[in-house]
């Protein structure tokens, strides 16, 4: 069941800061800044600006009216999937090709994801501001002003970590709390390290009892393990071997906790009742509402389930079709063993009589359901987000306003990122490296008869199986190094060969942002490459 004490929480605030404005003039600084200019921080204010500001995470599959979601942003870079959609320019006027042919430009790439996170700083920059005016002797106040300025932080971090991996070179300022909100753009290097310093200052405002927030409360809200896998994550991308045993010893400290544990139905956890488990450790909340088409600022859901599920769907009971992007290549498919459940439940084998046909032809499976082929058809679909029957209510366009929660951070991760990292700086505080590994792959086979060693060849390959369709894959492959399996000699569909180089970890700058800041002390410069 959804939980929406967040959003009626903000929804009945009258004072401070307001949730948002439900109009294209969202970017417009008066929603944001209407707290920290004109009021004194207080816990009522500052949890007002705090859901303004969690409620960027609900943008993210149809950002500022752009179709991308940063699962199938970073599947569609990987080695997972293909493009798919109607044909090879679908998908924002060929933006989706741009970005998974690693040929992205100022005037064809990320522009929503862009817009959604600085935006989504602006917020969290407020409700910042509200906490440094805040002053009350109240020790129950003063608790809860600390564990909400612990959430902005963690917030910032994250946010400004999405544009890192994206971008790289990013504007921001940290104190940036009232317009006209420009800022110089700080190097790769300085915004990981930004990073740090946000996620760093979150883990000692929050307290040991703030490792889980999944309660029935305060679901959907960041905690103290949210804040330890961030920091592992940012770290592990950056190579930042001098971190790597602080980032150890805090998922030891969230595996040694006993909050969270391997949910053993793994089809399960990608149900509405799966949402918020034992797994889950941060996972955005998409509850349906009033998105529309021209109103991609609109409270809403997710357009991800639709835009992965096959188009034209019928007669397949539980599910419903979409538009036909994202088809799973065939030997990520092949890559699993028959007795591992996450492959079934990760890819959808639709195959059938007319799959590898022409585009616009009825694919019938072999148990009867049917879809229509689109561009690069495999008969193979993306399953965790598929579109489910009933999953949404809205006011607003189906398409856009789905409940599937977006699952950020799950305790399978942390043992996986624990054991890559006890290969450099060995096990942790009791930890076994080796065992967390193998807590993985115990759970996808329903045994202990498929245990392997701890090298990084078994971590690699035990990320990939256990991740498809989260969009964990791009940035995997390009943190290791192992780039070559990006390379693609003939695209389906392209009649020509995909490459990456190392300029491509970082997609373009958008040209309209480059072009507003020209001649400025604040001139933004394009990345290299492009």
């Amino acid at each position: 069941m959804k939980n929406f004490k967040l959003y009626i929480t903000i929804a009945a605030l009258a004072s401070g800061m307001a949730l948002t404005s439900c109009s294209d003039d969202f970017l417009e600084p008066e929603p944001t800044t209407k707290g920290a200019s004109g009021a004194t921080g207080d816990v009522l204010n500052i949890n007002s600006g705090l859901a303004a500001s969690y409620q960027i995470l609900g943008f993210d599959s149809y950002a500022n009216g752009s179709y991308e979601s940063s699962v199938y942003i970073g599947d569609i870079q990987s080695d997972d999937i293909w493009k798919g959609g109607g044909d090879a320019n679908d998908g924002m006027n060929g933006m989706n090709l741009a970005v998974s042919m690693f040929n992205t430009s100022g005037n064809l790439t990320l522009n929503g994801t862009w817009n959604i996170y600085t935006s989504g700083i602006t917020r969290v920059n407020s409700a910042l501001g509200l906490v440094a005016t805040a002053t009350t002797e109240n020790p129950a106040e003063v608790a809860l002003i600390k564990k909400y300025k612990a959430e902005g932080l963690f917030l910032r971090a994250y946010f400004l970590y999405m544009l890192w991996r994206s971008f790289g070179n990013v504007p921001f300022q940290e104190d940036l709390f009232e317009p006209p909100y420009v800022c110089r753009q700080l190097s790769a290097d300085e915004v990981y390290a930004q990073i740090i310093k946000d996620v760093d200052e979150a883990i000692s405002n929050f307290t040991d009892d703030e490792m889980n927030t999944n309660d029935g409360t305060n679901n959907g809200r960041a905690g103290l393990a949210a804040a330890y896998m961030l920091k592992a994550r940012a770290v592990m991308y950056q190579k930042d071997q001098a971190r790597y045993q602080e980032a150890a010893k805090g998922l030891a400290a969230i595996i040694k906790s006993g909050k969270f544990e391997l949910v053993k139905d793994y089809a399960g956890m990608w149900l509405q009742s799966g949402e918020f488990g034992s797994e889950s450790i941060f996972e955005a909340n998409q509850v349906p509402g009033s998105k529309d088409w021209g109103t991609a600022w609109n409270p809403g859901g997710s357009n991800l389930p639709s835009y992965i599920s096959p188009n034209g769907l019928g007669g397949d009971p539980g599910y419903e079709g979409g538009w036909g992007f994202g088809p799973v290549r065939p030997e990520t498919y092949e890559m699993f063993d028959n007795a591992d459940q996450r492959r079934d439940v990760s890819i959808r084998d639709l195959r059938g009589d007319a799959t590898g046909g022409n585009v616009g032809d009825k694919n019938t499976t072999p148990w009867g359901s049917s879809y229509v082929l689109r561009f690069q058809d495999t008969g193979f679909f993306l399953g965790k987000y598929a579109a489910r029957t009933g999953y949404h209510k809205p006011t607003g366009t189906g398409d856009l306003n789905w409940s599937n929660n977006l699952r950020i951070f799950r305790y399978a991760e942390t043992l996986l990122a624990y054991a890559e990292l006890t290969l450099t700086v060995g096990d942790q505080d009791g930890v076994s490296g080796v065992d967390c590994l193998n807590q993985v792959r115990d759970r996808a086979f329903g045994d202990t008869n498929h245990r392997v060693t701890l090298t990084l060849q078994n971590i690699q390959a035990e990320n990939h199986l256990e991740f498809v369709g989260e969009g964990h894959r791009y940035y995997d492959v390009v943190r290791w190094g192992i780039t070559n399996v990006l390379h693609v000699d003939n695209v389906p569909g392209l009649n020509t060969s995909r490459d990456w180089k190392e300029f491509n970890k970082y997609v373009a700058i958008p040209q309209g942002d480059i072009d507003a800041t020209k001649g400025s002390e604040f001139e933004l410069k394009q990345n290299p490459g492009y």
